[in-house]
């Protein structure tokens, strides 16, 4: 590649959290906010293509490409991982050349990610009385016996994160697209890249990337 796989990669977060649920946790949204490609791209739409994650982690990396991988195929993209499939531990040029020549790969998409903002939210200690009917005669309906549950504290976070998504044209190794996407309100690294990977399709799809 023209630009250093490496070097694209922006400082992640660690995407794994240990969180509480709560129902008035918002969902996560995601958006698409920057799009750069070039005027004509000659060789789109592409229909096999390699997903490489471009994070200080293997670990994410992994779950970014085939999260990434799963939905391209979902809409008949041939998708390939490359941490899953390649010989390779590092996506340098070379072991991505050698893994396009091998596979027949006419498109390499790079995603990188990087953190942005991370949200506590504190839940207080919540007490609940509930009725029991006493017996079962017809005065019994109107008495009742009361007995407390209580919900311990907990703390719910959602975390912000930015991805950049970089094509390349693997017959002529430029970058032909880039794309940087937003998810906020994350509570774990599975809906985040779940989220992620359905919008960045979509966007592909829409401009002509792929079918």
């Amino acid at each position: 590649m023209s630009n250093n796989t490496s070097t694209s990669a922006l400082l992640l977060f660690p995407l794994t959290l240990l969180i509480g649920a709560c129902d008035t946790t918002p969902a996560t949204t995601t958006s698409v906010d920057r799009v750069l490609m070039l005027p004509t791209i000659a060789n789109a739409p592409y229909s096999n293509v390699l997903v490489v994650g471009a994070t200080p982690s293997r670990e994410t990396d992994r779950n970014i490409e085939e999260g990434l991988m799963r939905e391209l195929r979902s809409h008949d993209v041939n998708a390939h991982s490359f941490v899953r499939e390649s010989a390779s531990t590092v996506p340098s040029e070379e072991a991505i050349a050698e893994f396009i020549t091998d596979k027949g790969v006419d498109g390499v998409i790079v995603v990188s990610a990087k953190f942005e903002g991370i949200e506590e939210r504190r839940h207080d200690e919540q007490v609940d009385i509930q009725a029991d009917v006493r017996g079962g005669g017809l005065l019994d309906y109107f008495r009742y016996d009361y007995k407390e549950t209580k919900s311990p504290a907990y703390s719910d976070v959602t975390i912000d994160v930015v991805f950049v998504s970089d094509f390349y044209d693997a017959e002529t190794n430029k970058r032909v697209y880039s794309m940087e996407s937003s998810s906020a309100h994350g509570q774990t690294d599975y809906q985040i890249i779940i989220a992620e990977s359905k919008a960045i399709v979509r966007r592909l799809r829409k401009d002509g990337l792929i079918r």
